[in-house]
């Protein structure tokens, strides 16, 4: 089952959960590497949004990694590991051990469909209300997630913005569908992937919205006229 981390990209984002504190303490950090059978490699917690957290980070330490895999189906993998020693040249980075076992589950069951549905996205705060707003592309969905993408947004001066997306957050997507009306669907951010001002995020439907799914499914899963926009 250590096959699963071979799928994983460099730079791709993990969380990683310390384990044995009273209070929970996860953290989004990038994947570096791995010498397979040895090391896990990544990098350490940004110091300015986990500076509390890397004072818990030293040798012997237990953590538990989980990590998004985006194959046919979509897998939520993790396994538990402790952290052999911490490097600082040429910069700060966590030696985990090589786990025994990775655990895996399927996020996303059953067949993928492309498609090209422009939606709204809004990321929801923790009492409902909106701190991120943008206007993006469904490009594929099954019953139970979907992949989509968009563009950096911009300050006043034209600057693009990388938005602090985390796996774990959560997002309502607004979808304007012919003969279905507006389609309303919550959801939870499983994968990132931000690069070249263009934002590609792995999206688990939350449960009980059967009937906003199946609309989304009875129209059509391209929206032409988009499509046609995007090549222009």
């Amino acid at each position: 089952m250590t096959g699963k981390i071979q799928q994983l990209t460099v730079g791709q984002r993990v969380e990683i959960q310390i384990s044995g504190l009273n209070v929970p303490a996860r953290f989004q950090t990038d994947f570096v590497g791995v010498i397979k059978g040895r090391w896990f490699i990544v990098a350490m917690p940004d110091a300015k949004r986990y500076g509390e957290l890397r004072e818990h980070l030293h040798e012997g330490v237990p953590l538990i990694v989980r990590f998004v895999l985006e194959n046919d189906n979509g897998e939520i993998c993790a396994f538990r590991t402790d952290i052999d020693f911490v490097v600082n040249h040429p910069t700060k980075m966590l030696f985990l051990d090589w786990p025994g076992q990775v655990e895996s589950r399927v996020i996303r069951q059953g067949r993928r469909f492309d498609a090209f549905l422009p939606a709204e996205i809004n990321r929801l705060t923790e009492d409902n209300g909106s701190d991120l707003t943008d206007n993006g592309v469904i490009l594929d969905v099954s019953e139970t997630g979907c992949r989509l993408k968009h563009k950096y947004s911009t300050d006043e001066d034209g600057e693009p913005q990388k938005p602090d997306w985390e796996s774990g957050q959560r997002v309502q997507l607004t979808v304007q569908q012919k003969g279905n009306g507006e389609i309303k669907l919550g959801c939870i951010v499983r994968q990132i992937k931000c690069k070249e001002g263009e934002c590609e995020l792995g999206m688990q439907f939350n449960g009980n919205q059967k009937d906003a799914i199946n609309a989304l499914f009875s129209g059509s899963l391209v929206d032409i006229n988009a499509l046609a926009r995007s090549g222009e």
